[in-house]
């Protein structure tokens, strides 16, 4: 058995008081090393060994949902270990810019939701705290734009 490490930088990307929403193709699911019972996601993936973790979120963000988002901050560090691989997860929160979701063949499904919305459908603890993370910062930074404004005038 070989065993290995990874990095992978994941992203929730906000949109107004939304953050999209992924769920994973059956054939993802069954492909994965890590998380076979997980079928929620959030736009990312692994980095590459040339990329680092921005570039290398950026491109699977592009490949899975073929948006354009700004990085503001990450907002969680963590690792998922398993007896085949250690995998160091950096999630960021994003702003989203421009684009309409068109999915890879990864996920079969996405939804942009409130924090309610997310509750009703129980998604799991971990996607539920990196949103309230991801909208507290989205809400600091229109506070912050909203000051500038006010100083501006």
């Amino acid at each position: 058995m070989s065993c290995g490490f990874a990095l992978a930088a994941k992203s929730v990307i906000v949109r107004n008081d939304k953050a999209l929403i992924l769920r994973r193709s059956e054939k993802e699911i069954k492909s994965s090393v890590l998380n076979k019972n997980e079928k929620w996601d959030l736009p990312g993936g692994s980095v590459h060994f040339h990329e680092n973790c921005i570039e290398g979120m950026l491109r699977e963000i592009s490949e899975e949902t073929a948006l354009k988002v700004r990085v503001v901050k990450p907002i969680r560090v963590f690792d998922a270990i398993n007896s085949q691989i250690h995998m160091t997860i950096v999630t960021y929160v994003c702003i989203y810019r421009s684009g309409e979701v068109k999915l890879s063949e990864e996920h079969d499904r996405y939804y942009w939701l409130t924090l309610k919305e997310a509750e009703e459908m129980h998604l799991p603890g971990w996607l539920l705290k990196d949103m309230r993370s991801a909208f507290a910062e989205a809400r600091r930074l229109r506070r912050r734009a909203a000051k500038a404004l006010t100083y501006n005038e």
